[in-house]
């Protein structure tokens, strides 16, 4: 019987009660069910399922994103024992372990996972890149004086500039041309453009776990608070709505950790990524 059983949607909410027991830990966990909630669309679009080992929400879940031609997982506990996720994970028939496999969000809890795992089926190959994971409670006051600098205006990312998006991204892949212009369809980009050429300036994007992401600035228009403007657009859009608010960076990367810290933001975990794959045939 295979380990893991799915979760119905109807079901979510209660798994994001019990996610908050590990807090803020398993915040992420409890946005990507959020997100993916609040737009059927872009569950639909990412053909995300959430699946429990036994069938059980005290196991924790996994979550499952088809983006076209990626897939992705996210995973966790709402304790601190492990083991029903690490045993799902070595025996489900749901991952096609020939391919390359991206396990998104791991917190300093599950991460421990796969050193153990390394080596398994589906794991001859595991890749962790380390991140450092900022949070915004969600009682902030949200920012106020929010005019757009001169001659710029606010808007979703246009369609016609997703290429431009795509091609800034550090981690482009053959579907993140599709994984952003998902997000600008539904309402989830944020860009200031020129006012006078309808240049696009800066932007930012709320994606599928709930995390702002991919924050850029054209150089051309850097140092002139663009970037930051755009930036304190999106988390407002967040904490209107009562939401936490998280986002990544890459260990090291101080301009960005700066902003986030001076914007309130703290640093609470050291998370990773993981990029897992079997052996070449």
């Amino acid at each position: 019987m295979e380990i893991l059983q799915e979760l119905p949607v109807s079901q979510w909410p209660v798994l994001q009660k019990k996610l908050k027991e590990l807090w803020p830990l398993n915040l992420p966990g409890y946005y990507t069910l959020y997100i993916n909630l609040k737009y059927p669309k872009l569950r639909e679009a990412f053909n995300f399922k959430v699946y429990c080992p036994d069938g059980d929400m005290e196991h924790g879940f996994l979550g499952f994103f088809n983006i076209d031609k990626l897939n992705s997982v996210v995973l966790f506990s709402v304790t601190s024992d492990t083991s029903k996720l690490e045993e799902a994970l070595l025996k489900t028939s749901l991952i096609d372990r020939s391919k390359k496999v991206s396990y998104d969000i791991v917190t300093s809890l599950t991460a421990k996972m796969f050193p153990r795992l390394k080596g398994t089926p589906g794991f001859e190959i595991c890749e962790v890149y380390p991140a450092d994971m900022h949070y915004l409670v969600g009682t902030t006051e949200p920012f106020k004086d929010m005019r757009a600098p001169d001659n710029t205006y606010l808007s979703r990312v246009k369609e016609g500039d997703i290429q431009r998006v795509d091609e800034t991204w550090p981690y482009q892949h053959s579907s993140s041309h599709f994984y952003f212009s998902t997000f600008a369809s539904i309402g989830l980009s944020y860009a200031l453009y020129s006012s006078d050429t309808h240049e696009l300036i800066s932007w930012i994007f709320i994606n599928e776990n709930c995390f702002l992401c991919h924050f850029y600035c054209e150089e051309k228009f850097r140092k002139r608070g663009y970037g930051e403007f755009v930036l304190k657009s999106a988390v407002n859009v967040l904490l209107k709505d009562g939401n936490d608010v998280y986002a990544y960076t890459v260990p090291g990367n101080a301009k960005p950790q700066t902003l986030f810290k001076n914007l309130g933001f703290v640093r609470i975990d050291d998370s990773a990524f993981v990029m897992a794959e079997g052996k070449s045939n």
